[in-house]
């Protein structure tokens, strides 16, 4: 039997006047895990989204994801809305070859400035607000080529199992 390869992500949305919005996180032009160019660079995907590593139980793994994507001073917020029951599990799929859990949760304004604060850079795209009514723009992320990604601004590609997870978020969220 071979290893199965596991995956974690979060989706965080935020209250506005409007009401929730949803904060995706754009692909980059530099993986620098893999120490390689990024694929589909200037796609969207969840907030947050990365491989279990040896011996990590999916929460230990987006603890972990969540430090080294968003930085260790959200942490403290992500650990309180775990401890209240407040991160919901949004989809959890087992196949054979792979088993991915996305959860989902709403952060507070001054989580969302101290994101929205963090610098783009080569390995970081930054991030996208989208609001419910913007899931129906969103366009299969597979159409696009692997190595250009997505060059326009104005439209959102992502894998149609991230799209998923967003639209799921809000119906679980929004309560």
């Amino acid at each position: 039997m071979t290893n199965k390869n596991k995956s974690v992500g979060i989706i965080l949305l935020n209250k506005t006047a409007d009401g929730l919005a949803a904060i995706l996180q754009i692909r980059a032009k530099w993986n620098t895990e893999k120490n390689s160019s990024e694929s589909w660079p200037g796609a969207c995907q969840v907030t947050v989204h990365g491989k279990l590593e040896a011996g990590e139980d999916f929460m230990g793994a987006l603890l972990r994801e969540i430090k080294e994507e968003l930085g260790e001073e959200i942490l403290p917020a992500i650990r309180a809305l775990i401890d209240a029951g407040k991160i919901k599990e949004l989809i959890h799929k087992n196949t054979s070859e792979q088993e991915i859990v996305t959860y989902g949760a709403i952060i507070e304004e001054k989580f969302l400035k101290i994101l929205m604060s963090k610098p783009k850079n080569q390995s970081f795209g930054g991030f996208r607000i989208i609001s419910r009514n913007e899931i129906e723009k969103i366009v299969n992320l597979q159409t696009f080529d692997k190595k250009i990604g997505v060059t326009d601004k104005n439209i959102i590609a992502m894998f149609p199992d991230e799209k998923e997870a967003v639209w799921i978020a809000f119906e679980k969220l929004d309560i």
